[in-house]
């Protein structure tokens, strides 16, 4: 007997009031991801942050699994999800960076739950995700209906607001009959720059709200004129207190989803899961305001909670590294639905006792800069920012710039502190480098290219959200 049929069986057995029979109940009716774009985990009463209000993630938090360290395998929209959805670092499924496509020879987590009786159907932010890129593959429904925003470069429909991306969940569930489950992606793109909260967010954190404010691309180049140490100022600060206003936003925002989520029956009966594709770096390192340009924790470390059935094992915390590529193995371990081969995600064990992951080693690989370095015929991205995360340790090689950085994330988890500085930080180095190097010699990517019909419009678009090399690089002058 298929899984789809097994779950429509079990369904019709519930709704009838029955028990027993032939069929094995299904552990989740339904599966719903929640992507935050850009959204650092630092920002979160549930991870400790204590000055930022975010209460109905906060609540979600303490009914669920929170996976306190976890990281994106790519600081990047397209990449991030693209590993998301296949289980497979970006150099195996083959999608650099924003603008290109994803080959369809990958598996989707969307067709395996479609193939096994689940209604796919996604929701979207932003145009880094428009289905001319291939991430809707697998779905039955991909919603891109993106607004115009006055102030944001709004010749073209980039994005829409989370309150817009609600709406739009909450009336395709009104509007259609469920399958026996449902998938639901939903995407919120509203912490990337510009940094524009709608009231009262915008006044939350700085009462002058954007008043005297530069615009995002004057802040950037401000911020980036000054040496590492000395770009936390005043105006910056001022840009963090806009940044966690859209947090704010946000989180009230999916506090309305999850609120109709519940009242229509569904939050109980899903596998709900909640993560960011990356953070955002505001004046820590090399970059400003940005992401994608290193691999440091601001970007790369990302926000990752599951919800099960019931709120069951509410309370859990894992401690070890879990990383976006181990997801897709995860909830498919957990539905009993096999995973494609050749994925390099590893799930975690939801149904046991023991949830910890399995210690093996992650990595993770930058996307910029475009075009200047990538002239390597294996992997666009093989000469960029890349690290290993292996235990409390963190190697980063810039391969184009020539230099390393290690760094113990339990004794500096804000990589203040580079130890190859110190004595015998070979030892320690060494391992991680042959690693990481290995790792990066296995690319082996799926076919891509860039979208090249309308291009002039898909490279307006982008650099409108801030994306593309030479638009509002935060890159200073001199920066390895």
């Amino acid at each position: 007997m298929s899984r789809g049929l097994s779950l429509w069986l079990w369904f019709v057995a519930g709704a009838l009031g029955c028990s027993g029979g032939t069929a094995r109940e299904s552990p989740a009716r339904h599966v719903v991801f929640i992507s935050l774009d850009t959204t650092r985990a630092d920002h979160f009463g549930f991870y400790g942050n204590t000055a930022i209000r975010t209460p109905h993630l906060d609540r979600l938090a303490a009914e669920s699994i929170v996976l306190d360290d976890f990281m994106t395998v790519a600081p990047t929209t397209l990449s991030s999800h693209a590993s998301l959805f296949t289980g497979k670092y970006p150099h195996s499924h083959g999608a650099p960076r924003n603008g290109f496509v994803l080959d369809q020879a990958n598996v989707t987590l969307a067709e395996l739950l479609r193939d096994n009786g689940f209604a796919a159907a996604g929701f979207v932010g932003a145009f880094p995700l428009s289905a001319r890129f291939g991430i809707d593959q697998g779905f039955e429904r991909w919603d891109e209906e993106f607004e115009r925003f006055k102030g944001r470069d709004g010749v073209l429909q980039n994005e829409r607001s989370a309150a817009a991306v609600t709406d739009a969940v909450l009336r395709h569930l009104d509007a259609t009959a469920p399958k026996p489950g449902r998938f639901l992606f939903v995407h919120y793109f509203d912490p990337h720059v510009p940094y524009e909260p709608p009231a009262p967010y915008d006044t939350l954190y700085d009462a002058r709200g954007r008043a005297g404010l530069d615009d995002w691309k004057t802040q950037v180049q401000a911020c980036a004129a000054l040496p590492v140490g000395q770009r936390r100022t005043a105006q910056a600060e001022r840009m963090a207190a806009q940044y966690a206003g859209e947090i704010g936003y946000l989180d009230e925002q999916v506090g309305r989803l999850l609120d109709g989520l519940r009242e229509r029956g569904i939050l109980d009966d899903a596998l709900l899961v909640v993560t960011s594709d990356h953070g955002e770096t505001f004046w820590e390192d090399h970059e400003c305001f940005d992401h994608g340009w290193g691999v440091h924790q601001t970007t790369v470390r990302a926000l990752g909670l599951i919800r099960l059935p019931g709120a069951a094992k509410s309370g859990t915390r894992v401690a070890g590294v879990v990383a976006n590529i181990d997801l897709l193995p995860t909830v498919l371990e957990y539905l009993g639905i096999a995973a494609p081969a050749g994925i390099d995600g590893e799930p975690l064990r939801l149904a046991s006792d023991s949830l910890g992951p399995s210690g093996a080693a992650r990595f993770s690989q930058a996307t910029k800069p475009w075009e200047e370095v990538e002239t390597d015929s294996r992997w666009r991205n093989m000469h960029k920012a890349r690290c290993i995360r292996a235990g409390r340790h963190k190697l980063i090689q810039v391969p184009y710039a020539g230099f390393e950085e290690l760094f113990d994330l339990v004794d500096d988890p804000g990589e203040t502190r580079n130890l190859l500085d110190r004595p015998g930080a070979e030892e320690l180095a060494g391992p991680l480098r042959q690693m990481l190097e290995s790792w990066a010699a296995s690319a082996h990517p799926l076919p891509t290219h860039f979208v090249r019909e309308d291009q002039d419009e898909v490279l307006e678009r982008l650099r409108s959200l801030g994306y593309v090399g030479g638009e509002a690089r935060s890159e200073p002058a001199g920066h390895p």
